[in-house]
């Protein structure tokens, strides 16, 4: 029976919630180029969207140096105190650990600047539980199909082999890129919709939910779809 070897978890908005933290510097960001600051219902949509892009979609003419501006004072305040405001979703450290105890490997891939998620992994102790971590260079400019195939390639797995869980259209499209499937969690910060229209066919609604369908199962891997 075919056999998962490999897990590939984003990180914000799929293993931890990183709302009030990214709130915060993304303000800073803004400030810095000028922008009007946002509420938290203004700012949802940008979280998991790499700084370059979120940039871009409020000043569509905004230039390189300004983008490495906005860049510069959100890490600021990001190293300051936005990196220590990250929650782990109830379940996860159970759900990991499942996947561990079956003795496939969990890779996080993740476009949030990887000396920043080793940083969270450690705190959240998670790196317990990781094979790897893939994550963007500090210039924010790679993408998920770029990250999952170094991911891929550093597991030394096959795209048969390893799934993607993740909560935004990025996830996605990037599994779709390298022929992974993809499992779109609904507990994070994207929506329903933003997944299936991306091509998104796996859903999970709760993390103990993709424990028992995509970890748990004893027939393989079960397909849970949304209703």
């Amino acid at each position: 029976m075919w056999r998962m070897k490999a897990y590939l978890f984003d990180l914000d908005g799929t293993l931890a919630d990183s709302r009030p933290g990214l709130y915060h510097s993304f303000r800073a960001g803004l400030k810095a180029l000028g922008l009007p600051p946002l509420d938290d219902e203004q700012l949802a949509p940008f979280l998991g969207t790499p700084l370059p892009e979120m940039f871009r979609a409020l000043r569509p003419d905004i230039s390189l140096a300004e983008i490495e501006l906005g860049i510069k004072a959100f890490r600021a305040a990001y190293e300051r105190t936005g990196l220590r405001q990250t929650k782990l979703y109830p379940g996860v450290t159970e759900m990991l650990a499942a996947i561990v105890r079956g003795r496939r490997s969990i890779w996080i891939v993740t476009s949030k600047p990887e000396p920043y998620a080793g940083i969270v992994a450690r705190d959240l102790k998670l790196d317990r539980y990781l094979a790897g971590i893939t994550g963007a260079g500090l210039d924010e400019r790679d993408t998920k199909r770029e990250l999952i195939a170094r991911a891929l390639a550093a597991l030394n797995v096959s795209h048969h082999e390893a799934i993607m869980v993740g909560d935004r259209h990025y996830d996605i499209v990037g599994a779709k890129a390298n022929n992974v499937m993809p499992v779109g969690v609904l507990w994070g910060y994207g929506s329903y919709q933003e997944l299936f229209d991306a091509g998104c066919r796996a859903f999970a609604r709760s993390v103990d939910d993709f424990r028992a369908d995509f970890v748990e199962a004893e027939a393989g891997l079960k397909i849970a779809t949304a209703k």
